[in-house]
């Protein structure tokens, strides 16, 4: 290769590594911007985070032999990731994380319903035209002839080797990323995102969070962690109920009470607040804020709480086990038929499968909706009413079915909802597109609370034996109206509880307890006398308002990681003690 023409390539490589490092600083607020080279940090940082956008560039670079062609891909790549943690961040205040990439493995079944937080469907389409448009017209562009042959074949062997050690965290990129001086934070990604870019905080979360669950400590330990807190002795087993109840449970989307709120007295929930003043009720922990549905299901299914497992944050897509322990496998093992059912695509989270592996006989997703009326974007609460109905059966054998609603996940700002059901709640404290989402919210809220009060009326008026068990999943994603009213307690947005309903048909006890979403199985437990595993029955005799609060965090994680594996009732059993 010629001097002249190896200066020119090296000169071409400088200014494009460097018009890359103008748009990372650009379009990250963590990094510096306006441009400014009074001290060298910064630009370190700015480093870190374009490690990957040039090999990304260069591989690129590799496949097409075309300058503005792989420049331009880069960009659209970067365009779309910054743009999508965004979105995250506006609706979920959560940044990107390595795990949402999980999507993209089905990424037709996701599209129609992310879509939603995009522009409108015309605007998507004239991108996408323009996007292919450019990217074809640049395709026009003459390859460069030296990327051909050995050299081509070697340097891609040396993007690929530099990309796979960036991926596993080989030397020496953990020490070009040290975690400590970069300030790195995983048990808080937004405010380690806001110090080390996103980029780089996606690579460190990677490092740090791969790997499904482990048990830490030897079998001896956790034993020993089990036995100080009577964790290991068999449980004397309680007469069960006769006749074994229908259990009903509705994991309501969304569902938060918005008195919490300051300044908002009305109340859209009347009837789930009649049904508590005769029912056990209270505050429900849950592990997620503003999305992330699957978190809080996954711990009331399992009984599992996810803190015990830092490396998952989306179970489904995450544990792809064939079998897991749970609430359900317990009341198929009791003798009852178990059915789930949701309007959404059973591809979506990955239930078809998840929804095997917990035991449930049968999942009716969106195929069974075809024609349901609609509220707002999805099907309606008072047509999965209707399923849930149809569904139970009077026959002897006993039945729990799982209803998830999806009616009132956002967006709130473009909901179409009926003209007569758009009440005005008026919030001085509220510019106009926070009352715009809130009033939208509170309506949606109202419907569903009518559809309970059929679904109660149904179940306190059936001849059978029945429990209703109502949750909500999350609060939903409205931080523009958290930040602006702020809430009653003080507590910030994403330490906020959802509530919870219990009714039985056969009693009208009263009680109000407060406590986490992985302890939900306990109550049917204590409802239904059932004989179960001895994790189940080791959390129900602790009870459900005390067992987070009085077994530490290291043995809650120990007995849920046996739990999990599937080694709890063995090693009890062998329990020499």
């Amino acid at each position: 290769m010629e001097p002249a023409s190896s200066k020119l390539i090296l000169a071409a490589a400088a200014l494009v590594a460097f018009g890359y490092a103008l748009l990372v600083s650009y379009l990250d607020p963590a990094l510096p911007w306006p441009v400014t080279f009074s001290r060298s940090e910064p630009w370190a940082l700015v480093l870190l985070n374009l490690v990957p956008v040039l090999i990304l560039h260069v591989a690129l670079l590799l496949v097409t032999r075309r300058l503005l062609l792989s420049c331009w891909l880069t960009v659209l790549a970067l365009a779309a990731l910054y743009f999508i943690n965004y979105i995250k961040l506006r609706e979920l205040a959560t940044p990107l994380l390595p795990d949402d990439f999980h999507f993209l493995k089905a990424i037709g079944v996701h599209y129609a319903f992310f879509a939603q937080y995009l522009a409108s469907s015309r605007l998507q389409l004239l991108f996408a035209i323009g996007a292919l448009a450019i990217t074809l017209l640049l395709y026009r562009e003459r390859p460069i002839g030296s990327i051909k042959g050995g050299i081509r074949w070697g340097a891609a062997v040396c993007t690929i080797a530099l990309w796979s050690t960036l991926v596993q965290g080989s030397a020496p990129w953990k020490t070009v990323y040290y975690p400590g001086q970069a300030q790195f934070e995983p048990w808080a990604p937004r405010d380690s995102a806001a110090r080390t870019g996103l980029i780089a905080n996606m690579i460190l979360l990677h490092w740090e969070l791969r790997g499904g669950p482990r048990l830490e400590p030897s079998i001896d330990t956790s034993m020993q962690m089990l036995r100080d807190y009577n964790l290991t002795s068999p449980r004397p087993a309680a007469p069960a109920r006769a006749p074994l109840p229908d259990i009903i449970v509705v994991q309501s989307e969304s569902l938060f009470d918005v008195t919490r709120l300051k300044g908002i007295d009305i109340d859209v929930m009347p009837v789930w607040r009649a049904a508590a003043s005769r029912g056990w009720s209270g505050e429900l922990h849950v592990p997620t804020f503003g999305g992330g549905t699957i978190r809080t299901e996954f711990e009331f299914l399992t009984g599992l709480p996810l803190a015990a497992f830092p490396q998952i944050r989306y179970p489904y897509l995450q544990l792809a086990h064939a079998q897991i322990p749970s609430i359900v496998r317990e009341l198929r093992s009791n003798g009852y038929r178990t059915v789930a059912i949701h309007p959404n695509g059973g591809a979506f989270w990955n239930r078809n499968h998840a929804f095997r592996a917990v035991g449930f006989d049968q999942f009716l997703d969106a195929d069974a909706f075809d024609d349901a009326p609609r509220y707002g974007w999805y099907v309606s609460d008072a047509s999965l009413v209707d399923r849930v109905i149809a569904e139970l059966r009077d026959d002897d054998q006993p039945q729990m079915i799982m209803a998830i609603s999806i009616q009132n996940h956002g967006p709130y700002d473009t909901v179409p909802l009926p003209a007569s059901d758009n009440a005005r709640f008026l919030q001085a404290n509220l510019d106009a597109a926070g009352t715009r989402d809130l009033e939208t919210y509170m309506t949606m809220v109202r419907a569903s609370d009518e559809a309970l009060g059929r679904l109660l009326e149904f179940v306190e008026t059936r001849p059978r034996d029945t429990l209703l068990l109502v949750y909500g999943d999350h609060l939903p994603a409205m931080n523009a109206v958290y930040s602006q009213l702020g809430f009653k307690d003080e507590r910030r947005p994403d330490e906020q509880p959802v509530p919870w309903l219990l009714v039985d048909n056969r009693s009208r006890e009263p009680r109000v307890q407060n406590g986490p979403a992985w302890l939900l199985p306990t109550l049917l437990i204590e409802k239904t006398g059932l004989a179960t595993s001895h994790y189940f029955s080791a959390l129900a005799d602790v009870g459900f308002a005390d067992a987070a609060s009085r077994l530490p965090a290291d043995v809650l994680k120990v007995l849920a990681q046996l739990q999990f594996a599937g080694r709890l009732d063995t090693a009890v059993a062998n329990d020499p003690i």
